[in-house]
């Protein structure tokens, strides 16, 4: 970043990004119009056929077309990638806000409780929410979410407390204006970047998340076209038919690495602004 100028990898993370979002919004919704096959059917006269015009990925060992379930899969994970960050934005953030604004033994023990849940990892929590609920995706989501809320609430505590000390905010407070104004007004606009570019960058670690889950049979139910369980059920085939398995990989390495870009361009923008800001 230099002359107050954009730099050019915020360029191409914005546009690389902006076209997954949109790739992927669009997906969402026209998605039964562009697969070319039903993903669930199979076809034992079709298994493990090379790509062709009637199927552009070929077929996995149960005769399914490998890009419908790719299709398929895109939406599945984006719609439960997108639902996992706007809870766990929420509820981090309420919580968040709470231990800051009030400080004290609130703040104690609020960021105590979310050191504990910190602690434990994805896997175990999946393990204990699947061993209550059962497989499927409700039980992944909400494991995702169990898990994830923390980051939010850490960073929107600490930006808070940040802002809380900054002239204007003292000034506010000594002129009688409420709290709930101060924050309204003052503080949550200023904390948007940081979350903003937390929920970009939660995005990638919620497909891993989810694939990985998948891929340990802790995920969707056998058979969903989810891209981590096309994984764990074309891993025997990986030596004759190594497209069964970089089809489903190397979607998952794409849309990771252009949400990676687009959290990288807003982090770079919002530094920017307050830069601008601040001189």
């Amino acid at each position: 970043m230099t002359g107050g100028k954009w730099i050019p990898k915020s360029v191409a993370g914005f546009r690389l990004g902006t076209f997954v979002i949109v790739a992927g919004i669009f997906t969402i919704l026209v998605l039964p119009f562009i697969a070319p096959h039903d993903p669930y059917q199979v076809q034992f006269l079709y298994r493990l056929k090379p790509p062709t015009l009637d199927f552009p990925l070929g077929t996995d060992a149960m005769g399914r077309c490998v890009f419908s379930r790719l299709l398929y899969g895109a939406r599945l994970t984006t719609a439960s990638a997108i639902i996992v960050v706007l809870v766990s934005s929420g509820f981090g953030t309420l919580l968040g806000s709470i231990a800051a604004m009030c400080g004290g033994l609130v703040d104690r023990i609020l960021m105590r409780v979310c050191e504990g849940v910190s602690v434990f990892p994805t896997l175990a929590i999946s393990m204990i929410i699947a061993g209550v609920l059962g497989l499927g995706l409700n039980a992944v989501i909400i494991a995702l979410i169990a898990i994830h809320w923390t980051d939010y609430a850490r960073v929107v505590r600490n930006a808070i407390i940040v802002e809380r000390s900054r002239t204007y905010v003292l000034a506010a407070e000594s002129l009688g204006a409420r709290s709930f104004w101060i924050a309204r007004k003052h503080i949550f606009p200023n904390i948007t970047g940081p979350l903003l570019t937390l929920g970009a960058y939660s995005m990638s670690w919620v497909i891993l998340s989810f694939a990985g889950l998948s891929f340990l049979g802790l995920g969707v139910e056998p058979g969903t076209p989810e891209w981590g369980l096309m994984i764990a059920e074309s891993r025997n085939y990986l030596r004759d038919y190594p497209r069964l398995v970089l089809a489903p990989g190397l979607t998952i390495a794409a849309f990771v690495v252009a949400i990676n870009f687009l959290g990288d361009m807003l982090g770079d923008r919002f530094r920017l602004n307050q830069i601008n800001y601040l001189h």
